[in-house]
């Protein structure tokens, strides 16, 4: 069997650096405008987000602490995407939100979460891709 140092054909067609740049990138306009449209001055949320959370029936934290810690989980969520730092651990991070959101708070939605779930399971697999924070760390280790 004849080995080369040639990328696949996928990989030259379409690199992994803009795939993963351009799914790490699609998820932040939606992260970030959920997040400002729920937030209030910091620590805060909007009333409505905590009436919300108290449906949500979340077991082991309370519904002020979860709308807390999805709103501004999202903004932290959304600016590490934008600069592809911790990428990895972001999409896990989702993967884990989706579970809960797909679960507990929404079920019906699932065809939304089975979305979301694909994009972060990329991302955790992948990482953001070479031109992202953590891609550069990796090239410099190297």
């Amino acid at each position: 069997m004849e080995s080369s140092d040639q990328p696949a054909r996928a990989e030259r067609f379409l690199p992994d650096w803009i795939v993963g740049g351009v799914l790490r990138l699609s998820l932040v306009p939606g992260l970030w405008a959920w997040a400002r449209s729920n937030a209030d001055a910091w620590p805060g949320v909007m009333p409505d987000m905590v009436a919300a959370a108290t449906v949500w029936n979340i077991p082991l934290v309370s519904a002020a602490q979860t709308a807390q810690i999805a709103v501004w989980g999202a903004h932290l969520i959304a600016f590490m995407l934008t600069i592809g730092f911790l990428t990895r651990l972001v999409g896990l991070t989702l993967l884990i939100a989706c579970a809960i959101y797909g679960f507990w708070v929404l079920p019906e939605a699932w065809t939304s979460v089975a979305v979301f779930a694909a994009i972060s399971f990329y991302l955790f697999a992948r990482g953001g891709g070479a031109l992202s924070i953590d891609g550069a760390i990796i090239a410099t280790l190297r």
